[in-house]
């Protein structure tokens, strides 16, 4: 297996390292239906495996995969390929990534090849894929009961007609108020998450 290190020094390692993951993640799950942005030859998103921490990540390609941690101070990246072509490949894709999400302050990225470990390859790397996914059905669960008992109160309210009126009116306004808030902060949310 070959390989390849850099050490980029960077104010901000866990930034760039969340950045870098969190963009292959959604490229993988994206990218049958996205115009594509630069070249990915033969990748297929199920062909993409992304899992990252705050302080490391993981990046699996078809043609290798990528080691990543935030150390203070800088970032350290290993790339490993089975040969020479896949490892420039895989160079290049990290180099050009990291300089579009550096474009006010440039990172300087050095390559060079390596025999010793960034990390072991071997060596857990604490896992979360898709961000957001549990906080979504949180918030899908916390709907459906707000709306459950939203009912249970107009049920209530409706089999006492000396309140129907504005009760009515007022339920309602309060029912599309609380929809309008969830789904305004679920489309920021997920703007945030995809910008």
């Amino acid at each position: 297996m070959l390989t390849a290190e850099a050490h980029i020094a960077t104010d901000r390692p866990g930034r760039y390292l969340a950045q870098l993951c969190k963009h292959f993640d959604n490229k993988g799950r994206h990218l049958s239906h996205r115009p594509r942005t630069h070249a990915l030859p033969e990748v297929r998103p199920d062909q993409i495996q992304v899992e990252w921490s705050d302080n490391d990540g993981l990046l699996r390609l078809p043609w290798g995969q990528c080691i990543l941690r935030a150390v203070p101070g800088a970032l350290r990246v290993r790339v490993e390929a089975e040969d020479q072509e896949n490892l420039g490949r895989l160079r290049d894709l990290v180099t050009t990534h990291l300089g579009r999400f550096s474009r006010r302050d440039p990172l300087r990225v050095e390559w060079q090849s390596s025999e010793a470990s960034v990390d072991a390859p071997g060596e857990a790397v604490p896992t979360r894929r898709r961000p957001g996914g549990r906080t979504r059905f949180l918030l899908i669960g916390v709907a459906v009961v707000a709306v459950a008992v939203h009912l249970a109160l107009g049920g209530t309210v409706l089999a006492h007609t000396s309140w129907t009126g504005w009760a009515v009116g007022f339920l309602v306004t309060v029912v599309v108020a609380k929809a309008a808030l969830v789904g305004g902060l679920a489309l920021r949310r997920h703007g945030r998450r995809t910008g």
